[in-house]
């Protein structure tokens, strides 16, 4: 599970996984800490199940479904974060990954979250058997680029590669405040993501040698 605020709101993401290519992954838009229960208390879930096609090395949605009236709630205890759900048959309890034994899927968690550099910003997020890289790149004032790569944990490298890569998508903002997106026939090469610390990450473009060095945004 992701906790991270953004704009002033909490935003939480889990991924239930049994290590196979079907993933569920739930995201709440709406969280709020309770103070008199002294609980984070989640909203508004879209709950999502995915399969990863190693053929096609693409990511298949299954199912798709929202709830607005569901509760999760997150717990501090002795031993960890309690997450109880209306869909949890039971409370599950997690570990920070910092204090969990290293494993091939924790180092490739270790990945996970925002980062930024002088002038993109990346955001990694977990798909139980695979990994979306969405990079943008501001073009002009008014103009940004944004496109996904699909990566795959290599753990002999300790490297993230690529294996899909999604058109380029360019967005653009408008004077009246509204924003446009198109997506283009460009489609940007592949990518390794290499993690020199925990707060340090180099994009690596294989093709032409570039390298960009991100910072983890600390929340």
């Amino acid at each position: 599970m992701e906790i991270w605020r953004e704009d002033e709101a909490i935003q939480c993401r889990a991924v239930l996984s049994d290590g196979g290519d079907e993933s569920d992954i739930w995201e709440y838009a709406m969280c709020f800490y309770e103070e008199s229960e002294d609980a984070l208390q989640c909203y508004g879930v879209t709950r999502t199940r995915e399969r990863f096609d190693s053929l096609l090395d693409a990511i298949e949605e299954l199912d798709w479904s929202t709830d607005d009236l569901s509760l999760a709630e997150l717990r501090q205890s002795e031993d960890g974060l309690l997450l109880t759900d209306d869909q949890l048959d039971a409370p599950v309890l997690l570990t920070r990954l910092a204090d969990t034994e290293v494993t091939e899927r924790n180092e490739a968690l270790a990945f996970v979250g925002r980062w930024a550099s002088e002038s993109s910003a990346l955001r990694v997020e977990d798909h139980g058997a695979c990994y979306c890289f969405t990079v943008t790149v501001p073009v002009d004032d008014n103009t940004m680029h944004r496109w996904t790569y699909t990566c795959l944990y290599d753990s002999g490298s300790r490297c993230m590669a690529s294996v899909n890569v999604s058109p380029r998508t360019v967005i653009i903002h408008e004077a009246d405040g509204d924003t446009t997106e198109a997506q283009e026939d460009f489609v940007p090469g592949k990518a390794d993501f290499i993690l020199e610390d925990g707060n340090r990450l180099v994009w690596k473009d294989p093709t032409d040698g570039m390298e960009t060095a991100f910072d983890r945004v600390m929340v």
